[in-house]
């Protein structure tokens, strides 16, 4: 399969109780596909997957496929440490209208020939093509030569080169071809993936402004890298003055701003914090200060 162009990895709206909240999930998604995206990452970190549970985890990726009905490229995150879980989830969406799925292996111990080993595994159960996911944040540094005798496999098309240094990522940018696709990831990381030449980018913001990143992209592709590292610098400065929970990831954020416009609630999977009103009111003066809060939104 082939992506290209922007990637959100999709927030995942959710009722107080943490079910998934279906009607925030086609709002959500009539908001983001209003702009050329280039397809869906669901179900990854930034989604809050790992405090997610099993059952939830089929239900979402049921509202998100069902209501997108084949239109777009949907790569699903098919996560548990358990095989036979991850084997009990394809089973339960391989009839769906999905495109792919994509593995994070999160044992951060598993040496080179395990995580080959591991991987390809999931990969002959896989009923879908199976994207490699490296955050080593959130789980395995997969070593170099473990992606280039993975990317041999004729079920695993590509990987997420997710990561802080660029002596880690070139090496998986240098792969890329015809048959195995390295995508980038990360808001700050997008012009370093973009001179680099890659054709699609992952990012949870774009949940949030997919107008703007999809400006950037294609102003970037034109020729006017200027103009695009423009806004992807305005953007970054926004995020930088949201207030922040503690949490692990930007998900309380990026709800606080899809409340503000309507979209979703602000609720998150414990133990996260969710944003505080005062955090909410504080987003909105941010984002009316920047320019970047919908007109209408009182």
């Amino acid at each position: 399969m082939s992506v290209e162009g922007v990637i959100p990895v999709l927030v995942s709206p959710m009722n107080k109780d943490g079910s998934p909240d279906a009607g925030g999930y086609r709002k959500l998604l009539d908001y983001i596909y209003q702009y050329p995206i280039g397809g869906l990452w669901i179900l990854g970190s930034a989604s809050e997957d790992f405090l997610i549970s099993f059952e939830h985890r089929v239900q979402i990726t049921k509202i998100v496929s069902e209501h997108l009905a084949g239109k777009s490229h949907i790569i699903v995150g098919c996560g548990h440490p358990e095989f036979s879980e991850i084997e009990r989830f394809f089973d339960a969406t391989r009839e769906m209208q999905i495109d792919a799925y994509h593995l994070l292996p999160t044992d951060r111990k598993m040496k080179t020939a395990l995580t080959i080993k591991y991987c390809t595994m999931v990969a002959d159960r896989a009923p879908k093509p199976l994207w490699l996911y490296n955050n080593e944040k959130r789980g395995l540094k997969i070593a170099v030569e473990a992606v280039r005798e993975l990317s041999k496999h004729p079920n695993i098309v590509g990987i997420k080169a997710a990561g802080y240094d660029l002596a880690d990522i070139l090496p998986f940018c240098l792969m890329s071809r015809d048959d195995f696709t390295t995508i980038g990831s990360g808001g700050g990381h997008m012009p370093v993936f973009l001179a680099m030449g890659m054709k699609a980018h992952t990012i949870s913001p774009a949940s949030c402004w997919p107008e703007e990143y999809c400006d950037a992209w294609q102003l970037w592709q034109d020729g006017k890298v200027d103009e695009a590292r423009k806004i992807l610098v305005k953007i970054s400065a926004v995020i930088k003055a949201l207030p922040h929970p503690e949490n692990t990831e930007f998900s309380a954020e990026e709800k606080a701003v899809l409340e503000l416009m309507g979209i979703c609630k602000r609720h998150v999977h414990p133990p996260y914090w969710e944003c505080t009103d005062e955090e909410v009111e504080q987003t909105r003066k941010v984002l009316e200060e920047a320019g970047m809060l919908p007109a209408g939104i009182a």
